[in-house]
């Protein structure tokens, strides 16, 4: 395993935990949203769950095994996830990320250089999935820091 790949886990793992932080912090008012077509904090927890485990896992796990896969867009964007409780869903998606990122941790260099095709993004290899999944942590980050932002305020002013 190289460099960047080594470097792309330990971010992989970072905004993981700093997602789950803010998530935890908010776990008490799960289906909060700060507006009518946001998602709630339950919706995000369940969300990042399943597209580790549904999108993420399925490809760097097709890719190793030297399928040369096509894969489509995923999107779960109109999935109820309303069942799933917050910490439940971090919980699953703790262990997902813990089961990609131990399968990646044991790939030879002979299966990083192995392809898959995307509609999209053309080309996938596995260390190309780690940073997509870094791309996607980072997006939530981003929404997530605006949500908590709005939903403090409207704590303080209650």
């Amino acid at each position: 395993m190289d460099r960047t790949t080594r470097q792309l886990i330990g971010e992989v793992r970072a905004t993981q935990k700093h997602l789950t932080r803010w998530l935890k912090s908010v776990a008490v008012d799960q289906d909060w949203k700060s507006a009518p077509e946001e998602w709630s904090f339950r919706f995000v927890a369940a969300h990042l769950a399943t597209v580790d485990k549904e999108c993420y896992q399925d490809r760097v796990v097709r890719i190793a095994a030297g399928e040369n896969p096509h894969f489509e867009s995923y999107f779960n964007t109109g999935r109820d996830f309303g069942m799933f409780d917050l910490l439940d869903s971090l919980h699953a998606w703790e262990v997902t990320r813990r089961e990609i990122i131990r399968f990646v941790s044991n790939l030879t260099e002979e299966q990083f250089s192995l392809v898959g095709t995307h509609t999209a993004f053309g080309m996938l290899t596995v260390q190309s999935v780690l940073k997509l999944m870094l791309d996607h942590d980072q997006e939530h980050i981003r929404d997530l820091e605006k949500a908590i932002g709005s939903y403090q305020s409207k704590a303080h002013r209650e």
